[in-house]
């Protein structure tokens, strides 16, 4: 669910900041309060590289499709090039909070 496949290259993109940003500040902050510091920057950065690099198996992927953080594509693409099942929430937002029902459903008749 919110797919983060990407993490660091959405917020990179989104904000025009790279690591060197923390050279001269303590965190970046997101939205609602949220921070990310040097150290979770680069967990992040690493968790990036080993989801792209390794083989996936029985694992589906919810992603709503009007997602404007991560791109509905870039997820499509990833699950196409990994084999995975991609479950799409048509009208569904980033984070698909207001889908609790529909996504529970989704885990349990799988």
């Amino acid at each position: 669910m919110c797919p983060a496949i990407n993490f660091c290259e959405i917020m990179e993109s989104k904000s025009g900041i790279s690591i060197d940003y923390f050279d001269t500040n303590e965190y970046m902050p997101l939205y609602n309060n949220i921070k990310i510091y040097k150290d979770s920057y680069l967990k992040f950065k690493n968790s990036d590289k080993e989801i792209r690099n390794s083989k996936f198996r029985n694992v589906s992927i919810i992603q709503g499709m009007m997602d404007k953080t991560v791109s509905y594509n870039d997820i499509r693409e990833f699950c196409l090039r990994n084999n995975l099942e991609l479950i799409t929430i048509e009208k569904g937002k980033h984070e698909l909070y207001d889908y609790d029902k529909e996504i529970v459903e989704l885990l349990i008749y799988q």
